[in-house]
């Protein structure tokens, strides 16, 4: 079975360069990952060479200046520089006729878009618009669209509208590890897996009823799971318990649907 990371970061501005990304990759089984541009930056330079370095391994998700005069225009250049896809939030709007022209050009160009912000953002009207307007057009909701950040808020009263986005068959969920879905027991040798789980099944298993496994992927967010779990924990972990309560789920969330979706 093919192994997929969907949501990795790596700079040698930031955080950790590639080779300590591969280092992980390769410890731990890890078969490809998607490198995912950093909030703050719009150069792509290292990931695109990184890419050309290990075409087998990786591919790249960028950005675009959201204040740029042409949206459009950044769109295509960032199609023609290498991109599967572009890292957007969902309230982005161009100024013109056409509000949803740069999605529509990222839907043209054969792109995906990952899709960053809290919960709030995605269920508040503006990403259903895009994904109506934009059939063709793959969107993946980061960390459990916004449920595992710091700021979801109400994890369980925003759950229902996240499921109803399910509607919308372009629109995909990023599956974090179980550390950003459970707080750390304070007794690191109280339990195999020394996370407070309580809660986490229902929410999994809302999700996974709505949008399937099918538009499910794995995706550890290196390397600020370092200071969570771990990378391997993070794999392991979340791996054992789908198997655990969803086996049916293991392959399409661990690579299957990654492989799909960016035609690894």
């Amino acid at each position: 079975m093919m192994v997929v990371d969907t949501h990795c970061h790596a700079s040698s501005r930031w955080y950790e360069p590639v080779d300590t990304l591969l280092f992980a990759m390769d410890r731990c089984g890890v078969d490809k990952a998607v490198l995912v541009q950093m909030l703050g930056s719009t150069d792509s330079a290292e990931m695109q060479a990184a890419c050309r370095a290990h075409a087998d391994r990786f591919v790249f998700v960028g950005a675009v200046d959201p204040r740029a005069a042409d949206p459009v225009g950044a769109v295509e250049r960032a199609a023609e520089s290498g991109a599967a896809g572009l890292r957007l939030r969902a309230a982005w709007r161009a100024a013109g006729e056409d509000p949803l022209a740069p999605w529509r050009a990222a839907e043209r160009a054969g792109l995906r878009v990952s899709l960053v912000g809290p919960v709030a953002g995605f269920i508040d009207g503006k990403l259903a618009e895009v994904a109506a307007a934009c059939p063709r057009l793959p969107i993946l909701l980061e960390h459990l669209g916004g449920l595992a950040r710091p700021d979801a808020g109400d994890r369980d009263a925003a759950l229902p509208a996240l499921c109803d986005l399910a509607r919308h068959p372009n629109i995909a969920v990023k599956l974090p590890g179980l550390g950003q879905l459970a707080p750390r027991l304070p007794d690191l040798d109280a339990a195999p897996v020394p996370l407070d789980l309580d809660g986490v099944r229902p929410l999994l298993d809302a999700v996974l009823r709505a949008f399937t496994p099918q538009r499910l992927m794995w995706g550890s967010d290196f390397p600020p799971v370092a200071a969570r779990e771990g990378y391997a924990n993070a794999l392991e972990w979340t791996r054992a318990f789908l198997a655990e309560y969803w086996p049916d789920a293991v392959g399409p969330c661990m690579g299957e649907t990654a492989r799909t979706i960016f035609r690894l």
